[in-house]
C-alpha cells in the first residue's frame, strides 16, 4: 500500500515538473524583441506636411497634444532610437523642431518623437506598413469671396498671321519666349549682420533660448568657462545687436544673458545658476541660433 502511495505521489510530482517546464518554455518563446526606429523624415504629400517615423512594422506609438509650448508628443514603447537624437530646425507648415530620444532602456525600452510647432494646426496619425505618419493639415480656408484659384499650366499662343493684301508677304514675328515654371532651388540665406531679439521656450527637463538675426548664424564658436560657470558664444561677422541691456528670463538654471559687441562679433554670455555648469546643445537654423541647456550635471565633454 505504501508503495502505491510512493508511486502515486512520484507521478504528480513529474506532471508538476512538466507543467512548469511548459510555462517556462512558452514565456520564452513568445518574449516580445524589442523594435527598432531607424529615421525620422519631413515629407509634403497631398498639399499637407508630414512627419515620418520609419522603423519595425509591428512598432507601436501612444500621442498626446501638449501646450506651452505647442507640440506633438508620440512614445514608441518597446523601441530602441537608431537615429540622431539632436533637435532638428525643419519650419516647414506648422512643423518647427524635431527631436527624438530614449527616454528608457530597460527594463524595456521606450522613445519619444517631440514634434514642436509654431502654430495651431490639427494632426492625424496613420500607419503605413513600416512607417508612422503624422499628418498636420495647414491649408487656408477657402471662403466664397475669395476662392481658390488654380493656375494653369502656362502653354505657347498659337500665333495668329496679319491680315495681309492679295501677293504681300508676311513679316514673320518674333515668338516670345514660354518662361520656366522649374521651381528655383532654395539658397543659403546670406550671413547675419544683427542681431534682433532672443526668446526663450520652458519645457520639461529643457530650457531653448532662440537668437533671432537678419540672416544665418552658422558661423559661431562656443565655450564653457568656471568661477563663476557660464556659456559663451561668439557670432562671428555680426556686427550689431538691437539686444544691448542683460536679460534675466527667471531662471530656474540661467541667471542672466548678456551681449557684448565687439570688432568682428558679438559675443552672448549665459550666466549659470549650477556651479558645474550644465548639459548643453547648440544648433543653427536659417535665421537663428538655438541653444538648449537640459537638467544634469556638469558641462559636456569638449
Amino acid at each position: 500500500m505504501s508503495r502505491g502511495r510512493y508511486y502515486l505521489r512520484q507521478g504528480y510530482i513529474s506532471l508538476l515538473v512538466l507543467f512548469l517546464g511548459t510555462v517556462v518554455y512558452v514565456t520564452s518563446s513568445t518574449a516580445i524583441d524589442p523594435h527598432v526606429l531607424n529615421s525620422v523624415r519631413v515629407d509634403y504629400q497631398a498639399r499637407r506636411w508630414h512627419v515620418v517615423l520609419t522603423g519595425s512594422e509591428s512598432m507601436i506609438y501612444r500621442s498626446t497634444k501638449v501646450s506651452d509650448p505647442l507640440r506633438v508628443v508620440v512614445d514608441l514603447p518597446n523601441t530602441l532610437n537608431k537615429t540622431v537624437p539632436e533637435p532638428r530646425v525643419v519650419d516647414k507648415g506648422a512643423i518647427d523642431i524635431i527631436r527624438t530620444e530614449q527616454l528608457f532602456h530597460d527594463p524595456q525600452p521606450l522613445t519619444r518623437v517631440e514634434i514642436t510647432l509654431n502654430r495651431e494646426a490639427s494632426h492625424k496619425i496613420t500607419r503605413r506598413g513600416e512607417e508612422i505618419w503624422i499628418s498636420f493639415n495647414t491649408a487656408q480656408p477657402v471662403t466664397e469671396a475669395e476662392p481658390t484659384l488654380i493656375e494653369p499650366v502656362v502653354k505657347p499662343k498659337a500665333q495668329q498671321l496679319p491680315v495681309t493684301k492679295e501677293g504681300a508677304t508676311p513679316k514673320p514675328s518674333a515668338s516670345k519666349p514660354v518662361p520656366s515654371t522649374r521651381p528655383s532651388e532654395k539658397k543659403s540665406p546670406p550671413s547675419a549682420s544683427k542681431i534682433l531679439s532672443i526668446r526663450q521656450l520652458k519645457m520639461d527637463q529643457e530650457i531653448r533660448y532662440y537668437i533671432i538675426a537678419n540672416g544665418s548664424l552658422a558661423d559661431y564658436v562656443a565655450f564653457h568657462l568656471t568661477n563663476p560657470s557660464r556659456l559663451v558664444v561668439d557670432l562671428t561677422g555680426v556686427k550689431s545687436t538691437a539686444v544691448t541691456d542683460a536679460l534675466s528670463f527667471g531662471g530656474p538654471w540661467v541667471k542672466k544673458v548678456r551681449f557684448g559687441l565687439h570688432t568682428n562679433k558679438v559675443r552672448v554670455v549665459f550666466d549659470l545658476i549650477p556651479e558645474a555648469g550644465l548639459p548643453y546643445q547648440i544648433v543653427s537654423g536659417d535665421d537663428q541660433l538655438i541653444i538648449s541647456f537640459k537638467a544634469g550635471t556638469g558641462f559636456q565633454p569638449r
